[in-house]
């Protein structure tokens, strides 16, 4: 009998942490549709405001809302990088708990590898601000003149 409740548990422990569909990346790459995009980073994101343009590359463990096998998440890690445009008027509502840091000592080759494939959306010729949240690694990247938020956050 224990040998069975042992099996058992195992069984659900196993179950419980794989996802079946193996589809723990999100990318917008092959979202031909700007609402389909913006749609789709809304389910996985919390958001500051309304945008009107997404590109993404999203990286969970556990998978994504639409996609998990079970209720019960594994351990988690994660890498979220997204790039939105808004109006620069909301750009304030995505850095409110944010503290900017020197530019001069953050790489940028993210953000250009994450707009590529559709880089005439995503022209920037502004300084880029650089904000950090505390005691996180989440970053933002801003361009202020043309509403463009690049976002990063890493987790474990």
């Amino acid at each position: 009998m224990r040998h069975i409740y042992k099996i058992t548990v195992l069984c659900f422990v196993l179950t419980s942490c794989v996802n079946s569909h193996n589809n723990n990346t999100l990318t917008s790459v092959e979202i031909e549709s700007t609402e389909d995009r913006i749609a789709t980073l809304k389910r996985e994101i919390v958001s500051k405001s309304e945008f009107h343009d997404a590109e993404f590359l999203l990286f969970n463990v556990n998978g994504f809302a639409n996609s998990r096998v079970t209720g019960i998440p594994g351990p988690s890690s994660w890498n979220y990088r997204f790039a939105i445009k808004v109006k620069p008027s909301e750009i304030k509502n995505w850095i409110a708990d944010f503290t900017r840091i020197d530019a001069k000592e953050y790489t940028f080759d993210w953000t250009n590898d994450l707009v590529v494939h559709r880089n005439q959306n995503w022209e920037r010729k502004s300084v880029p601000e650089v904000y950090k949240r505390e005691d996180s690694n989440t970053f933002i990247v801003v361009y202020q003149k043309e509403g463009i938020v690049f976002k990063q956050i890493l987790g474990e």
